[in-house]
């Protein structure tokens, strides 16, 4: 008898905190920028692919740290703001004029590293414009967060299934050993910062194996986590032309990849 065990996956949609568009120059007043910081978020929300979470509570957050607009690109400030909002990503923006050009860019932010993950912009000439261009802000924005096969992930590893916007990534090889010390590379495996990633098992084993093998890459000699009875347990071994699973003492060594998947 075999057993997998399978990772649990939210499938729940990312919690987006939107600060209101930093003014930059005479671009537009207060209460124009307030104006077009709702619009856009009504924009992001009709993507259907975040949520957002109350402006009023992240404004209040904001005032309480003092966090001032030059601290967006302190990362120990943009991580420190991670810590108490209330979400999975951040949002900001900035409306500038320049010449007789007005610009607004907008940029979604990893709370957890500071990274930008996601960014666009469009100019226009007068503040009547703008309203027409936020739903193209909002859609580039949201597509720019989304992965494509081949790509690094979060963890640093490489994307190789997207299913549903529910992704999955491949580490780097972590060693070559025993099943037990295996299982506890992958469990004590942080890429990224991120700790859900696992031992796969067969079926994801060979899923990432055969899309390596069609970049041209060799195969790999790989553990999973599917045990058999006794002291044994399933690895990924090369037979002849193409690879298979062999059920193999745990104290034999082979190769290690941990594997983690996260939804959009």
């Amino acid at each position: 008898m075999f057993f997998i065990i399978l990772p649990f996956v939210t499938f729940a949609q990312k919690n987006l905190a939107v600060a209101t568009f930093d003014i930059l120059g005479n671009a537009v007043t207060v209460e124009e920028a307030e104006a077009i910081t709702e619009l856009y978020m009504i924009e992001l929300v009709s993507t259907g692919k975040v949520r957002v979470v109350d402006r009023k509570n992240f404004d209040k957050i904001l005032d309480e740290m003092n966090f001032q607009n030059s601290d967006w690109s302190d990362s120990n400030m943009t991580i420190e703001l991670g810590k108490v909002i209330n979400a999975d990503l951040l949002a900001r923006g900035q409306i500038a004029k320049l010449g007789s050009k007005i610009y607004l860019s907008a940029s979604v932010i990893d709370p957890n590293t500071a990274r930008v993950l996601s960014a666009s912009n469009e100019q226009f000439n007068s503040v009547d414009e703008i309203f027409g261009l936020l739903s193209k802000l909002a859609g580039s924005v949201v597509d720019g967060l989304l992965f494509k096969i081949g790509d690094y992930g979060p963890g640093g590893g490489i994307i190789y299934r997207v299913d549903n916007f529910v992704y999955y990534e491949y580490s780097e090889c972590l060693g070559e050993t025993t099943w037990d010390e295996a299982c506890e590379l992958c469990n004590n495996y942080s890429g990224g910062g991120y700790n859900d990633w696992y031992l796969p098992a067969f079926n994801e084993v060979n899923s990432f194996s055969q899309y390596r093998r069609s970049l041209g890459y060799e195969w790999e000699a790989l553990w999973t986590s599917s045990e058999s009875e006794g002291d044994e347990a399933q690895a990924y071994i090369r037979d002849h032309s193409s690879c298979d699973f062999r059920v193999k003492p745990k104290t034999d060594k082979y190769k290690v990849r941990a594997i983690r998947c996260f939804p959009f």
